[in-house]
């Protein structure tokens, strides 16, 4: 991900990340060497992000569904 950013890297100051157990330590570091600051998802907190959870599951009803639509 860093590679495909490039020199826009700069420009984060913030990456926000649940707990998921593939996001190792050595993921953590690439980005705060880069001087970007890990924000982690509070835990069991499923509602933390409602915006974005209510646009992704909008999205799977939409495209994923296989029932035709009315």
């Amino acid at each position: 991900m860093m590679i495909e950013l490039g020199d826009r890297a700069e420009g984060f100051r913030f990456l926000i990340r649940d707990r998921d157990a593939k996001f190792t330590t050595v993921f953590d570091e690439v980005f705060t060497d880069a001087g970007i600051r890990i924000l982690k998802t509070p835990p069991r907190a499923p509602q933390a992000n409602a915006y974005i959870e209510r646009w992704i599951s909008g999205l799977r009803r939409e495209l994923l569904d296989p029932r035709p639509r009315s």
